[in-house]
Formats: C-alpha cells, structure tokens, sequence
C-alpha cells in the first residue's frame, strides 16, 4: 500500500511540474519588453563618415540625436539631407552598433554606449529644410 502511494505521489508530482514549465516560460516571456519600433522628427545630416547618417534636433522627450547604423533595403537617407523628417525604426544596441561600425577601442564601444543608435525602416519628409 505504501508502494502505490509512493508512485501516486510520484506521478502526480512529474505531471504538476510538467504543466508548471510552460507556464513559467510564458509569463517569463510575457514579462520581456518588445523591441518595437519607434519614431523621431528632426533634422537629417550627414554623418563624419561615408554613408552614415545621424538626426539631430529630435523633437520630444526621447533623445535628441539618433545615429543611423543601417536602414531596410529601399531607403534611401541621401536625399534627405538638410531636411525635417521622421525616420521609423528600431534602437540598436550600443554593442550591436559599435559592431556594425567596427569599432574595437575602449573607449569608442564606451562613447558608443552613451549614444542612441537605430535601424532605420522608413523615412518622411516634413520639411525641405531643418529651420
């Protein structure tokens, strides 16, 4: 008797725990922030290196600078330079964006740390100029 018990107590601790796992992940996974895109207005420039692109004046409460590490296939920043727009996109992690620039140093993955980067996956014109 104490034999079959045993087993009962078993087998109803396994199922418990079974159904327990997934749940566990699913709220694990619920409590994950999305890294959903977002967007800026402000003014496109050109970046101190060639095909780099950062938005200054970034209108809000957000940062107030954005560097653009990338942008989706059909997007085209170039023309927009020296003008208002609001760019749509994703943040890039600031080791994400030190590898995408190669950078190696220090102190350029620490800089890079302090600033916002992005992946750009659309671009509007507001304006012709930044003023």
């Amino acid at each position: 008797m104490t034999k079959i018990m045993l087993n009962i107590s078993i087998a109803v601790g396994l199922a418990v725990a079974l159904c327990a796992t997934p749940h566990a992940q699913a709220a694990k996974a619920a409590k994950k922030p999305a890294g959903g895109s977002h967007s800026m207005t402000g003014c496109l420039q050109k970046g101190t290196e060639a095909n780099t692109y950062t938005l200054t004046n970034a209108e809000g409460n957000g940062p107030k600078t954005a560097e653009i590490v990338s942008t989706a296939k059909g997007v085209d920043l170039s023309a927009h330079v020296g003008h208002k727009v609001t760019i749509t996109g994703t943040t890039v992690t600031p080791k994400a964006a030190a590898k995408a620039e190669g950078v190696k140093g220090k102190a350029e993955k620490k800089e890079e740390a302090g600033e916002h980067h992005m992946r750009v996956t659309a671009v509007t014109m507001v304006a012709a100029t930044c003023s």
